[in-house]
């Protein structure tokens, strides 16, 4: 998919030179509430590297990876948001991948907008079903209610468990 405006929103395809600084703050602004950021809360700093910089690599290569469709949000010709998705041909299902809104930008309805755009994008390749995969903490709700605003329901849980050796 190319570039798509709505409004005074622009979404188009992630460029690793332009895009990965603004997505790399962003990761650190927005996803304190992940596995990575508790993790470090509860044990310290793991690796040698603060948790933000574990995850931004981690969401900067998933999003740079063969077969992942990846795409940043614009306003004003300032990043605010990326999205992103794969698409499993074998069992007709695309996965939502990545995704996050800049924190100044949140409760505007442009996770919506995004999530609309790869919703459109699944179904243009002819997927049958759409996944998501998202956290069932405090931090994590606003991601669970657009799912779930979208048709998404919860299928199964998932206990995301940790032991210190």
């Amino acid at each position: 998919m190319t570039g798509h405006r709505i409004g005074d929103i622009t979404i188009r395809p992630f460029d690793k030179a332009r895009d990965s600084e603004p997505v790399r703050v962003m990761v650190g602004e927005i996803w304190g509430g992940g596995d990575d950021a508790l993790m470090e809360k509860e044990f310290g700093v793991i690796g040698g590297r603060p948790w933000s910089e574990w995850l931004s690599q981690a969401v900067l290569a998933y999003l740079q990876a063969d077969g992942a469709r990846s795409f940043v949000a614009e306003q004003n010709g300032e990043v605010i948001g990326f999205c992103s998705y794969v698409i499993d041909d074998a069992r007709k299902r695309g996965t939502v991948g990545y995704n996050g809104v800049a924190r100044d930008h949140q409760g505007l309805g442009i996770g919506s907008v995004m999530l609309d755009f790869v919703m459109s994008g699944i179904r243009a390749e002819g997927m049958e079903y759409a996944v998501v995969l998202v956290a069932d903490n405090e931090e994590h709700l606003p991601a669970l209610r657009n799912y779930e605003k979208h048709g998404f329901r919860r299928f199964t849980g998932y206990h995301y468990m940790v032991q210190k050796l």
